[in-house]
């Protein structure tokens, strides 16, 4: 019975998935030092057995408690980045709308100004994007 079940009792209390079993020995011993955790003809464990156990328990208690504080840390940072987005977003909607109450008001007093002229605001219009094109020209050559 113990060479059907030999490997069910010769556990290291870690999840699936570690590799730290030796390949060649093919018994499911640990390759790390760790003693196989087997029970007594009784099925009870020896204390020494226990406490490794649960000193095992305790590294791997740790070694996850490291993980979640490292993704709270991470979770942090990028909340604090969303904030700081969402301000930032907040900042520049304010300002292009200060921009467009300032863009409506200089071009109400334009019109104002091109129907106290006698000039049409087509052609102020004409004259603006000529000042324009001659500020490019002269930007660029």
């Amino acid at each position: 019975m113990t060479s059907r079940y030999g490997g069910l009792h010769q556990r290291d209390g870690r999840p699936a998935g570690h590799d730290s079993y030796e390949n060649g020995s093919g018994l499911g011993l640990p390759s790390s030092g760790y003693r196989p955790a087997t029970p007594n003809s009784r099925g009870q464990y020896s204390h020494a057995v226990l406490d490794e156990l649960e000193s095992q328990n305790d590294a791997a208690i740790e070694a996850m408690s490291a993980k979640v504080r490292m993704l709270k840390d991470v979770t942090t940072a990028i909340g604090a980045g969303v904030r700081d987005s969402t301000t930032m977003i907040n900042s520049m909607n304010d300002t292009f709308e200060n921009t467009r109450f300032k863009v409506r008001g200089t071009m109400t007093r334009m019109l104002r100004m091109a129907e106290n002229t006698g000039i049409g605001w087509r052609i102020w219009l004409l004259f603006f994007f000529l000042v324009c094109i001659i500020f490019w020209y002269a930007r660029f050559s």
